[in-house]
């Protein structure tokens, strides 16, 4: 998987993406990378688009591992945007072993309710400036 974040500071979101095959590696390089950035904030929101994920080779125990090590607080509002079933039954996986507060982690089909559910225009166009980070992992 190819990814990247912006951390826009001024709204407290960071606007996370993710496309091609997604890993355990590509998981914990961002939850590490974020961790590592002077601008992020555990209590920020996020957003997390992975709509344009082709294939996914995460594993049970690399879900499990990041959601220990996860970067974010566990009343931090984030939001996942997947669409096929394989991707929402692992988001759901990572939402159990996060023991995220279940009114502020949620998983949609669709970027402009999951816009909304942060606090956003559910026609917010995705930030256009280049992001705080773009890493993929080999």
């Amino acid at each position: 998987m190819s990814g990247s974040y912006l951390i826009d500071v001024p709204r407290g979101i960071v606007f996370s993406r993710g496309w091609g095959v997604l890993t355990d590696a590509e998981i914990f390089a961002h939850a590490e990378s974020l961790r590592s950035n002077a601008r992020f904030d555990p209590g920020f929101r996020q957003i997390v688009d992975f709509r344009e994920l082709r294939e996914i080779r995460l594993t049970g125990a690399g879900v499990h591992a990041v959601a220990q090590n996860n970067p974010f607080r566990r009343d931090a509002r984030r939001a996942l945007v997947v669409v096929t079933d394989e991707a929402f039954g692992l988001a759901r996986m990572f939402e159990l072993f996060t023991e995220a507060d279940p009114e502020q982690f949620r998983i949609f089909r669709e970027i402009g309710p999951a816009l909304e559910w942060i606090g956003l225009d559910p026609n917010t166009p995705w930030p256009g400036q280049m992001p705080d980070a773009t890493f993929e992992v080999p």
